[in-house]
């Protein structure tokens, strides 16, 4: 092909009992948008999950999304029938997204790509990844579609049989210009800086316009623990970081150029060896920077958090922290990495709180449900962080494929959860077990979410 191609990207559907806009865009999509621009190809994207959509929402099948606060929302959804995994399971189950005819416009109103890459993002949501190929493929048939992300590298051989898609990509980044040559038979002029993360261009976030309520902010790839719950080592095996310079220029173009205020970290350890990177962005946000607010939906290693941090993360402008405890347990927490215990956890909150933060800023995540977990260690750390003055989470367990623990989750559940994704959603809880049983999982659900008065400990406190 000697002229460029044209990409067609599609962020597809939640399909799900619940599932809310918590600053969740497809950060990978929008990154792989801006290499193929950069590259010479043309490029369109529809999102599946645009919260504004007009025709969605004015649809009478569909239930309205609903805005909350700093730009986080719920998704307009559609009640469909349930899977058959699910069918006895007490619960409705929805499509999370825009209407698939506002779906089908938006194709026809594109002109035939010369390509079709679709991404993925949790395993058990891959009946809307399905119905995303099945339509782009009834609308532009002939097209080749690719199916990337997360679902895709975690389960590729269900995704072959399952997805439609022609190409299931678990490649490394590195490679895909040669397989978009050998496709497209088009050479992408910068193929030099797609294995290279610091030569990576900004997300193209201007793609999601105007339904542009905050932006995903990336500083980094890897995390240096190896958790056997967690898939963050497969999904992203190199640890590599942004420079300061970097991630400061990408925030001030989204603010200024998009006029964002609401700006969500995805990584997933942002403040671990962050010293000369994101503190030196923070530290000169927080001296001459714009009035932004950011947040930390994924967890902050606790053990990160010294007083001089807690200071700086206030100062710049954070609003939302998130903990990742995951057990006050010792035994358990060795077993699941020995990245915090409980003293290392009061001492951060002691920190946080010193530097200006309230109990409503921060929540904690506690894992529940995993193997060899029993309710009452559950109980210990809800009660241990409500007495720390700040709001649990409960995490349900999710069972993933390739992780350290997953052929003890294969072993212990009673459902197959090595052929079937639907069984890794963490609602539906495929790892019940007699002593450890869905009722269980949904009493200490309610106990964490309850509104029982919360007190701030008196500082040095540990009773």
């Amino acid at each position: 092909m000697s002229s460029p191609p044209l990409f067609l990207l599609i962020n597809p559907w939640i399909t799900d009992f619940a599932a809310f806009d918590l600053w969740a865009k497809p950060i990978g999509l929008l990154v792989l948008a801006s290499l193929l621009r950069d590259g010479g190809c043309g490029v369109r994207l529809i999102d599946c999950l645009d919260r504004r959509d007009p025709f969605t929402n004015s649809h009478p099948e569909i239930l309205p999304g609903m805005d909350k606060k700093f730009g986080a929302g719920k998704y307009p959804r559609m009640r469909l029938a349930k899977p058959g995994p699910y069918s006895d399971f007490p619960r409705y189950f929805y499509r999370h997204g825009i209407h698939p005819e506002s779906f089908r416009r938006k194709l026809l109103e594109i002109e035939k790509p010369d390509l079709i890459w679709i991404t993925s993002s949790m395993t058990y949501w891959y009946p809307g990844v399905s119905e995303a190929v099945r339509l782009a493929r009834e609308v532009f048939p002939g097209t080749p579609v690719w199916l990337g992300g997360i679902y895709a590298k975690l389960c590729p051989g269900h995704a072959e049989r399952q997805s439609g898609a022609d190409r299931i990509i678990t490649e490394d980044i590195s490679g895909l210009p040669k397989m978009i040559c050998e496709t497209t038979g088009y050479r992408v002029r910068n193929a030099s800086t797609w294995g290279d993360f610091n030569a990576w261009p900004f997300p193209a976030l201007d793609l999601l316009k105007p339904g542009l309520d905050y932006a995903p902010i990336l500083t980094g790839t890897g995390c240096p623990f190896r958790c056997p719950f967690c898939a963050s080592a497969r999904l992203q095996p190199r640890r590599a970081r942004f420079g300061a310079e970097r991630i400061f220029n990408e925030i001030a173009r989204d603010h200024y150029d998009f006029g964002i205020i609401d700006f969500a970290f995805y990584d997933d350890a942002l403040l671990i060896d962050a010293e000369y990177t994101l503190k030196t962005v923070l530290e000169k946000i927080a001296e001459e920077g714009p009035a932004i607010r950011f947040h930390a939906p994924n967890a902050l290693h606790v053990r990160a958090l010294s007083r001089d941090w807690c200071d700086l993360l206030h100062a710049a402008g954070f609003k939302t922290i998130r903990l990742g405890l995951e057990t006050t347990v010792d035994g358990k927490s060795r077993e699941w990495g020995g990245k915090v215990n409980t003293e290392m956890y009061l001492d951060a909150v002691e920190n946080l709180f010193g530097a200006g933060f309230s109990g409503d800023d921060i929540g904690v995540y506690l894992l529940c449900g995993l193997p060899g977990q029993t309710p009452e260690e559950v109980t210990e750390s809800i009660g241990i962080v409500r007495q720390s003055g700040v709001r649990p989470h409960i995490a349900e367990y999710s069972p993933i494929p390739g992780t350290p623990m997953w052929d003890k989750a294969a072993a212990i559940s009673p459902f197959d959860i090595r052929t079937e994704p639907l069984y890794h959603n963490n609602t539906f809880y495929a790892c019940r077990r007699p002593d450890f049983t869905y009722e269980d999982m949904v009493l200490l659900k309610r106990e964490a979410r309850s509104k029982k008065r919360e007190e701030r400990p008196v500082a040095g406190s540990r009773e």
